[in-house]
């Protein structure tokens, strides 16, 4: 069995962890090293029993954070349709609008709960907004930029709009993913590694067991 089969098979197991032990600048750019031990839960001795410890190479990494080191979590997972991915992946998308504003502090409300609906909680208000001013202060003004954003944000702050009574404009620009000429990129589909809490948004990564790491711990 291929490796990253093997990984994710040993997670399925009962009581299963990971533990993200390491992670570390690897030798090519962007790269990054993960050393990952996969351990199942022994009730009998309320510990952790050692499976098998993997090295996962994050290639190219477009952004990562590092959250849970030295603990373990239940899940690890590849995802192609993640809110971590909309800036890359979604057409970056300006929204301007224009009218009186009876309530800016609801309006303020709703857009906070638009954008907690679109990424809470990998990306956290006001990313992607405009803050040259407090919003409530932008209303109060009758028009203006409210922010440029991934259109599935953006999509959701028109609704919000609309449901004011405010007119809005929007402009679209190219999408990350499209704007170089790689061949391989282009046909190659961007991805984020979730390790618990952690991230790793990336075109490619490998996982290969540590064997002698692992005889080592079994001897």
């Amino acid at each position: 069995m291929p490796d990253t089969e093997q990984f994710f098979a040993d997670m399925q197991g009962e009581n299963r962890q990971a533990a993200l032990l390491v992670a570390q600048v690897g030798a090519a750019p962007n790269e990054i090293q993960l050393i990952t031990q996969v351990a199942e839960l022994d009730e009998s001795v309320e510990g952790l029993r050692p499976i098998r410890s993997y090295i996962i190479r994050v290639l190219g990494a477009l952004e990562h954070q590092v959250v849970n080191l030295g603990t373990t979590v239940a899940e690890v997972t590849i995802e192609t349709d993640h809110p971590l991915l909309y800036q890359y992946t979604q057409k970056p998308t300006a929204v301007f609008f224009r009218g009186e504003v009876k309530k800016p502090d609801a309006l303020t409300t709703d857009i906070a709960q638009a954008h907690a609906t679109t990424f809470f909680p990998w990306r956290h208000f006001p990313d992607y907004l405009n803050t040259e001013q407090p919003l409530s202060t932008l209303f109060e003004s009758g028009g203006g930029l409210i922010g440029n954003m991934p259109e599935a944000l953006a999509n959701r702050i028109v609704k919000v709009l609309e449901h004011h009574g405010l007119e809005h404009k929007i402009t679209q620009d190219t999408p990350y993913i499209q704007l170089h000429d790689n061949p391989a990129l282009l046909q190659t589909q961007l991805k984020v590694l979730l390790v618990g809490g952690s991230y790793f948004v990336t075109y490619a990564f490998s996982i290969q067991e540590m064997r002698g790491k692992q005889k080592s711990e079994n001897e």
